[in-house]
């Protein structure tokens, strides 16, 4: 289940396909050297007034760490200055 871990770190689960060496684990993992930028979006509640929740916009993230496969369990922690 995707989380907040603290104030600067979010954990999220992947599709349960997702590989660590699969070409979408490689771009998570390595999305900063591969140039490929990385924004959170986190809905905080599934239902707002009885529709779907808008989503807020949190930052950009860095990888930092995963868990698992199919589906990998990534920690990622917002950049200086998002939020």
């Amino acid at each position: 289940m995707d989380h907040w871990i603290d104030d600067s770190h979010f954990h999220w689960q992947s599709q349960n396909a997702t590989d660590p060496s699969s070409k979408r684990g490689q771009e998570i993992i390595r999305h900063a050297a591969l140039g490929i930028d990385i924004h959170l979006f986190v809905r905080e509640n599934k239902l707002a007034a009885g529709k779907a929740a808008p989503f807020t916009y949190h930052g950009r993230v860095l990888y930092e760490s995963h868990q698992g496969s199919q589906p990998m369990s990534v920690v990622f922690g917002l950049q200086s200055g998002a939020g």
